[in-house]
């Protein structure tokens, strides 16, 4: 049987019990019931289980019914509690009620269906607001745990700031180890460590809006650190609309911010590594649109990176050019793959390799082309050694050339200039037969300085330098210039006393020539003036430090011109090796750079001024010295010896023509064909001849390997070896190697009897 209610009688009369069970099991209600008679009884009836009425006599065991009553509000505050009278009494009954009792039954009232309909309807009542109770009572408990557990930190506070209630949390993220120390620290205080700027910001935003949303600020703790904090907070208001107090909620971001910080200095360095990186770097979009670039792009295109994106790469980058390569290279980009292309690119100024590599999102088979990174480094210095490289070679080829055709030409040249200077013996003096003589000697040493010069700057041969006066190479060149250059051209040569310098006359000839023929050739077609001032200056330190020299004397030339002038835009280029503004056909462009180097090698420096239209001025500084025996080119030497002289030359008619030259000195010349033959020559009579006249270069053995043997089978026998060139033999060579005297190629008459001179009064090497 279903009971609709569960009774506990507190009384000692289980006849009333009864009475009242029945009554209520005729309404339809079935009640279960028990019966206590005393507190211990009671109490323990209250803990084991739920009731829905309880009903109790005035006095029961001694107990008043306003004790009982007590105990079970005690336990179940909410329960209905009945009253039942013995006997009628309506005022002891007003009473009851007054004094807590929900209902009080008289006699007549017990049997009688409408009260205990009413006590049905009250006890579920009563069961209902249990529920609800306890209800609340679970939740209060569960959201004070929830409260005080959270690691969220709450708070109230009343409208200007001072905090009233706080959790846990709140009380640990600002330091402290329980709310009420936090709540006694700052009593009348707004908040705790807060700042009052914050504070003066903070609470006047929150009166207006009346919600503070992720407010982030921060505050100190009592031990000095401080805490970043997130805040969250409402107003409260009263009945009439105003500002009662304020809550919310605040959290610890200090792990957060600690983040935010690292991504915001990784993205700083990222993007300073970014713009200091000397390569190009741009993010292009799947249209070549720039997205990003760094400050290489910008800086070569002069303007901010910021002002290119959005633009077509097409345009900025290959505009001008081409992006062919570019397009080709989206294939194999959306495949994954990077392309790499060597391109010139006008719009950015010269020569770069370029790198494409694909920008995907999302990972794995997930990754989708979304763009293209792009990255170019300038190789256009690479590309202009590479050049220069190429050139270099073509000119050591040409050197390596010019080193072995060399000795033919010398031989050449040294049959032609001793027959020419034998025959001019022969002529009457002034005659034209002379002068035309003369002529072809003239042309045979330009010719032999145009060999030394190509031996020069093709490395085979080391100059030597001497103190030289420049005025006569000066003057010398110029004679030779005036037979070359147009008439419409005029020549002026100024020379003033000057000091020596320590020069190499073929080399300061070479200069020279190089800066009239560059003057020249600004003057071709209409013509002009062509000036050459020799004389010296003193320069101060203060003249002289510009120039990177010491200050002192100097010997100072000037070659100036009334041509066309040198563009302003390429005059800092004119020195540079390769660097010709001419032709093809017109020449290598490397008469300046030889001009440069030489003067640099000789300690001096060399300047140049120039104005479009009206002409150029070239300046050349050259140290002064105090040296002695100063060179000067002369005539030739006359020189009579005699004896046996044997000449040694693969060349049969360039050892005839030495023959002759020392047979016109009054010596008796002997010829071996062959290294061979001479020291078979020699070993058979080694005191026959009073010297040998060798050439280096020889089949089978070289001049040196023949002395070292000739000096073994005599070795005061004394040796002068002719040479066009030798990479290694140089006069302190020759020297170590038992030479007496070093010629070089071709060999006039008058070099040879200087030699001779020499040798007869222990002069040589």
């Amino acid at each position: 049987m279903h009971h609709s209610l569960s009774l506990l009688f507190v009384t000692c009369s289980e006849e009333l019990a009864d009475g009242i069970v029945h009554s209520a099991s005729e309404c339809g209600l079935h009640p279960a019931y028990s019966l206590v008679g005393s507190a211990q009884e009671l109490s323990r009836a209250l803990a084991e289980e739920s009731w829905d009425i309880i009903l109790a006599e005035p006095h029961v065991a001694g107990m008043p019914w306003q004790q009982i009553l007590a105990a079970v509000r005690r336990v179940h505050e909410g329960i209905p509690f009945v009253l039942v009278m013995p006997a009628p009494d309506p005022q002891a009954a007003a009473q009851a009620v007054h004094d807590g009792a929900d209902e009080v039954l008289l006699p007549a009232d017990w049997h009688t269906g409408a009260a205990l309909q009413r006590l049905r309807s009250q006890a579920v009542l009563s069961r209902r607001q249990g529920a609800r109770r306890r209800s609340r009572a679970d939740d209060e408990k569960e959201w004070r745990a929830l409260v005080e557990n959270t690691m969220v930190g709450m708070f109230r506070c009343r409208p200007w700031g001072e905090l009233v209630q706080v959790n846990p949390a709140f009380a640990a993220i600002f330091g402290y180890r329980s709310p009420q120390e936090l709540l006694n620290a700052h009593a009348g205080k707004k908040g705790p460590h807060v700042p009052a700027a914050e504070i003066k910001e903070l609470l006047p935003a929150l009166r207006n809006e009346g919600l503070l949303t992720e407010y982030e600020m921060h505050a100190a703790r009592p031990d000095g650190s401080g805490v970043w904090l997130s805040v969250n907070a409402r107003t409260i208001r009263g009945a009439a609309g105003e500002i009662s107090g304020i809550e919310g909620t605040v959290e610890d971001i200090g792990n957060r911010k600690s983040v935010e910080n690292m991504i915001v200095r990784a993205k700083q360095e990222w993007e300073k590594t970014f713009d200091s990186v000397p390569d190009i770097i741009v993010l292009l979009d799947s249209d070549l649109h720039i997205r990003r670039c760094n400050m290489a792009l910008g800086t070569l295109l002069g303007r901010h990176p910021r002002e290119l994106v959005g633009q077509d790469s097409r345009k900025t980058l290959f505009d001008g050019g081409t992006h062919g390569p570019v397009l080709d290279s989206l294939p194999a980009l959306s495949r994954g793959q990077s392309h790499t292309e060597e391109l010139h690119l006008p719009a950015l100024g010269g020569h770069f390799l370029i790198t494409f590599s694909p920008l995907f999102t999302g990972t794995g088979s997930d990754a989708e082309p979304e763009g293209t990174v792009l990255v170019a480094r300038d190789i256009s210095s690479r590309k202009q050694l590479e050049a220069q490289l190429r050139q270099a070679q073509k000119m050591e080829a040409i050197g390596t050339l010019a080193g072995g055709i060399a000795h033919d030409f010398n031989n050449i040249l040294g049959v032609m200039m001793g027959y020419t200077e034998m025959s001019m013996d022969e002529t009457t003096e002034g005659s034209a037969m002379q002068r035309r003589l003369d002529a072809v000697l003239s042309a045979g040493r330009r010719a032999r300085d145009l060999i030394h010069q190509i031996l020069t700057f093709s490395r085979h041969e080391e100059p030597s330098r001497h103190p030289l006066n420049l005025v006569s190479p000066v003057k010398e060149t110029v004679k030779l210039l005036r037979a070359s250059l147009p008439a419409n051209i005029a020549i002026d040569l100024r020379t003033d006393t000057v000091p020596p310098v320590n020069a190499n006359l073929s080399q300061i000839q070479q200069v020279v020539m190089n800066l009239c023929a560059n003057a020249a050739h600004a003057m071709r077609g209409p013509g002009g003036n062509l000036l050459l001032a020799l004389d010296s200056t003193l320069l101060t330190a203060e003249e002289a430090r510009p120039l990177s020299v010491p200050a002192g004397t100097y010997v100072r030339l000037r070659v100036s011109d009334t041509g066309h002038g040198i563009d302003p835009q390429i005059l800092h280029s004119i020195f540079d090796p390769f660097f010709t503004t001419k032709k093809p056909d017109e020449g290598t462009g490397m008469g300046l750079a030889l001009v440069h180097g030489i003067i640099t090698a000789h300690g001096g420096t060399v300047s140049v001024s120039s104005v479009p239209g009206q002409g150029t001025d070239f300046t050349i500084l050259l140290p002064a010295t105090d040296g002695q025996n100063v060179s000067e080119p002369g005539g030739s030497l006359r020189h009579a010896g005699s004896g046996i002289v044997l000449v040694v030359d693969d060349e049969k008619a360039l050892a005839g023509v030495m023959a002759d030259m020392l047979q016109s000195m009054g010596y008796t010349p002997r010829i071996a064909d062959s290294p061979a033959q001479a020291l078979h020559m020699v070993s058979r009579a080694p005191q026959e001849f009073a010297l040998v006249l060798t050439d280096q270069t020889m089949p089978d053995m070289t001049g040196t390997e023949l002395a070292a043997r000739l000096h073994a089978v005599r070795p005061d026998l004394p040796v002068i070896l002719c040479t066009g060139f030798s990479e290694g033999l140089t006069r302190e060579a020759a020297r170590k190697a038992g030479i007496s005297e070093l010629l070089l190629k071709p060999v006039l008459r008058g070099d040879l009897a200087k030699a001779l001179a020499c040798l007869e009064f222990d002069c040589g090497l």
